[in-house]
């Protein structure tokens, strides 16, 4: 834009014309500050709030392209540390050998609106050369907008967001008037402890109401970061960031670790989005739905980073100098690093130390081994019903063209507290992976549980009010099966799973304390088989989903995911015995209640055997007894953590519910401020089941956690009577 342009561009606006084109902040005219009159009095900061909410709608979107070059530097200190710093890199970007490392970057970087970013790394320069985690930390830390309601994908809550003020009181610090205006500097500060608000100040130019800098202090997971973004003062430019800084300081498991990053942005290029009239906006939302692929498209254009060391380069690039601490951190370098003194025999058992307490990594060009660790503490679990519970994984990843990959993943689980091994072979061939098509076999073994002949008995000893399922002593099959199935995406949110189920029950001779009777061991003689073919249908409606790659992984959706499960069971085929069908439906959903802080999950199903023409074994998908649980992402909910193993299998049918309420505010802002700020979540559980042995079990329990563990306590009611406790650890680091 030439400069009579840009002269004849705001007389226009002055004048009071309207037109489709933004101005120099990218507002819409109609976003014009006329609602607001300025005066010599400081007007309230709510007031003052307000205009910011209205206008940050239209500035987070009002950029639809642009290219800028970008200088980043970066400094990780490791400051203190202990042998458990092996295992902080699972938590965060940090090499435990290289404890103080600095680098600087530069890159050409494009956007394009939604969601598409494109990084052309043209040169690094440092100590080291930062390795992929750590890139990646760099790019999410660029790609900010603080006029969006939710920064670094919804872990921050913004002070300018349309729901600020449920989370943030605000005081009026400071009026500047630097001649071209007034500038309120703001204090906002979170109404309750929560990691996903923050303190801190707005400097907001008068009658613009855009930000021109921005300072906040807060905790995101385990961290306690600073971020101060300073805005462009050139023309075009005054809602786009200019200079960010961040500081990151983690505490974990004794450990401190400080990072921080420095960047500059000198935009080349820049495109607005076309405004449109009111009435075009509210027909447009009539006919046009969001778009579903959610990918932020992070494409590094450079396989390899020139590294460049030529100091005449790097001055251009940088907009400070580099300080004399940090020249001298530039001289411990790790780029070619010094042999260790220690000798062989030593190094040889720290490794093996290493190795059998954490995570270990194998890269083989296109192939990956992960193996858990043997002394792993990580894998340990624990649970009131189960007791420790403890388990190793093996997954190899080969990858081939198009992004398919066979992935083999080995398990072994043992329960301690029922002396139990379990055991499960994995084998997953992605064939088609932008339709999620997948060919996978399965083999493991599972509870032992006992046939629908001893249903019926457990029907009539129901009847005696002294029942206990401890005097039947109910370990009477061991389980095991082997299952092929495929699955592929028929349209988006749709998915198709055809399989093969063959399933073998050794039976196993109780060692009650009480007889139980004769007709009871007479059902114990024989070795059962099952030939169980299967489909089930999922479906979500408007599915939202990113791509990794060729990779298509779903996201979330505004609707629940349904399901439908049929099983048959064949006599006759490879020695099968079992003539049944099963079926299964089942909804479940996540909704946010008014924000990213809040949400309920509920999942409700059912199941029933139909054509019951032999002996069967009442095992549900949706009701069973789990004793690695996986479920709603945090590991606890969604089953039942205190009702006895053997009733899930003592009836031919069954429905249960279950709602899971999500919030950083339920106890610890009322009883422990200060803890709070460790905690990422709290939860309240609510279980219900009815089946036709067990007319109604009822649980509710109390849970936290953060990224390291989750913790959680159960009640159980039968028939609204008190049953037991439960309690249940588990650790979410791998």
């Amino acid at each position: 834009m030439s400069k009579n342009t840009a002269i004849l561009f705001l007389l226009l606006i002055a004048a009071g014309i309207q037109g489709k084109t933004p101005d120099a902040y990218g507002r819409d005219p109609a976003y014009s500050p006329h609602a607001y009159a300025y005066t010599d009095s400081v007007p309230d900061v709510d007031s003052i709030m307000k205009h910011v909410i209205a206008h940050s709608a239209g500035y987070a979107n009002a950029v639809s392209r642009y290219k800028a070059e970008i200088y980043t530097k970066g400094r990780t200190e490791i400051l203190k540390h202990n042998f458990l710093i092996q295992y902080a890199n699972r938590i965060f970007p940090v090499e435990r050998k290289k404890p103080d490392v600095i680098f600087e970057m530069f890159s050409e970087s494009e956007y394009e609106a939604p969601n598409l970013y494109k990084h052309n790394f043209k040169a690094v320069n440092g100590n080291t050369v930062p390795n992929k985690s750590k890139q990646q930390e760099m790019i999410t830390f660029l790609n900010l907008n603080v006029y969006a309601p939710t920064i670094y994908d919804e872990t921050i809550i913004t002070p300018v967001g349309n729901k600020a003020f449920n989370y943030y009181d605000f005081h009026l610090e400071d009026t500047e008037d630097d001649g071209e205006g007034r500038v309120f500097r703001i204090r906002f500060l979170p109404k309750q402890w929560s990691q996903k608000l923050a303190g801190g100040y707005l400097c907001v130019r008068e009658n613009e109401w855009r930000i021109e800098k921005m300072e906040m202090e807060g905790r995101s997971d385990l961290a306690e970061f600073s971020l101060v973004v300073n805005f462009g003062d050139k023309y075009g430019q005054l809602i786009l960031p200019n200079t960010l800084n961040l500081l990151l300081r983690y505490k974990v498991l004794g450990n401190v670790v400080e990072t921080s990053y420095h960047s500059s942005f000198n935009y080349t290029e820049l495109e607005w989005v076309q405004i449109e009239k009111p009435e075009e906006r509210k027909e447009k939302r009539k006919r046009v739905w969001k778009p579903l692929d959610l990918t932020n498209y992070y494409t590094l254009l450079s396989d390899s980073i020139p590294f460049i060391r030529n100091e005449n380069y790097w001055n251009v690039k940088r907009d400070v100098p580099l300080t004399d601490e940090e020249r001298g951190v530039y001289a411990i370098s790790y780029i070619q690093a010094p042999k260790e003194k220690t000798d062989s025999a030593e190094i040889n058992y720290l490794k093996m130390a290493e190795q059998l307490v954490s995570n270990t990594n194998y890269d083989f060009k296109t192939t990956r081994v992960r193996y858990s660790g043997l002394l792993n503490p990580f894998q340990f679990g624990y649970s009131s019903r189960n007791g420790i519970t403890y388990k190793q994984q093996l997954r190899i990843i080969k990858t081939f063209n198009n992004d398919r990959r066979l992935v083999i993943r080995p398990e072994v689980g043992i329960v301690f507290k029922r002396k139990e091994l379990f055991f499960k072979l994995r084998t997953q061939w992605s064939y088609k992976p932008e339709k999620m098509g997948s060919l996978e076999f399965l083999a493991a073994n599972d509870n032992q549980t006992y046939s629908s002949q001893m249903m019926r008995e457990i029907s009539e000893h129901l009847k005696d009010s002294l029942f206990s399922f401890n005097d039947l002593n109910l370990n009477y099959y061991r389980h095991y099966y082997a299952d092929i199935r495929n699955t592929i995406e028929l349209s988006n949110g749709f998915l198709l799973e055809t399989g093969i189920g063959y399933h073998k029950r050794v039976p196993v001779r109780p060692e009650p304390d009480k007889d139980p009777g004769d007709d009871i061991e007479n059902l114990i003689n024989e070795t059962l088989f099952d030939f169980t073919p299967r489909i089930r249908l999922t479906y979500t409606p408007r599915q939202f989903y990113r791509m990794n790659g060729k990779t298509k992984d779903y996201v979330y959706s505004y609707y629940p995911t349904m399901s439908f499960t049929f099983v048959r069971s064949f006599p006759g085929v490879l020695k099968g015995t079992g003539d049944y069908g099963r079926l299964e439906m089942d909804i479940h959903q996540s909704l946010k209640i008014g924000s990213s802080l809040k949400r309920i999950n509920y999942h409700v199903s059912g199941g029933l055997y139909t054509k019951q023409k032999s002996t069967y074994f009442a095992e549900f998908d949706y009701f069973a007894r789990r004793n690695f649980p996986e479920s709603w992402e945090e590991g606890i909910g969604g089953v039942f953590h205190t009702l006895q193993g053997e009733w899930f299998n003592a009836s031919d049918k069954y429905a249960q519910g279950h709602v899971m309420y999500e919030s950083p505010f339920i106890l610890f802002n009322l009883f422990a401020r200060k803890a709070a700020r460790h905690v990422l979540s709290e939860r309240l559980y609510l279980g219900q089941v009815w089946t036709p042995a067990l007319e109604s079990y009822t649980e509710v329990g109390y849970g936290f956690g953060n990224s390291i563990f989750n913790i959680a306590v159960f009640a159980g009611f039968n028939r609204y009577e008190y049953n037991r406790m439960g309690f249940r650890f588990t650790f979410e680091i791998e």
